[in-house]
């Protein structure tokens, strides 16, 4: 059976906000859209994948995301986290639903597709971020009720509640799940990458 995914994205105004010392707030939006653009595209080109939901509160994304062609819908719950688990409860069906950060600039359809494999399988599939600490994304298997739990070492508050529902997982390290955008440095690394949005958005600038 094919996986369902969604796409959790900040309101704008709070995008990419530990870059506030190195771009200004129209860039780190621009940013932050263009890395959201580029995981739906991802995403939607994996061939286990049949439907794409970005989630956001914010009205703006969400008619971006639609004009692009993905589904939205605005948070149901105050808070990621619950906001989270209502989306993934109401996505359930016979297939893994997938998170995936709107953050991963490497992300290819291969990526995603490891991630739907190990979570067909009935794991809980984890993409660690790579600090190693962060959970980039997740395959929750079907009919698993997962209690999303991001936020400070993410990673082993998901290892530990699937232990208490006697699930088993399966770490997922590739690149592509595994870097994400949150800092100069990480901007730096990605060197030719960032290079291409320089040059087709006027608003990308070193402070």
């Amino acid at each position: 059976m094919k996986a369902r995914a969604i796409v959790p994205h900040k309101a704008l105004a709070a995008a990419k906000s530990r870059l506030g010392g190195a771009l200004s707030a129209d860039a780190r939006a621009a940013l932050s859209l263009a890395l959201l653009r580029h995981v739906c595209g991802a995403v939607c080109a994996a061939p286990g994948v049949e439907a794409v939901l970005v989630m956001t509160p914010d009205a703006a994304v969400g008619a971006l995301a639609a004009a692009w062609g993905v589904r939205t819908r605005l948070d149901p719950r105050a808070g990621l986290n619950a906001a989270l688990a209502e989306a993934v409860r109401e996505t359930d069906g016979p297939g893994p639903v997938l998170i995936v950060a709107a953050d991963l600039p490497l992300l290819r359809p291969a990526d995603v597709e490891e991630l739907v494999a190990a979570a067909g399988g009935g794991r809980l599939a984890l993409a660690p971020s790579k600090e190693g600490t962060g959970t980039n994304a997740v395959g929750v298997p079907p009919g698993m009720r997962f209690a999303p739990a991001y936020g400070a070492g993410s990673l082993a508050a998901h290892r530990r509640a699937a232990r208490r529902l006697g699930r088993e997982v399966v770490e997922i390290h590739r690149p592509g799940l595994a870097f994400d955008v949150d800092t100069e440095a990480d901007l730096l690394a990605l060197d030719g990458y960032w290079a291409t949005f320089t040059s087709r958005d006027p608003r990308f600038g070193w402070r």
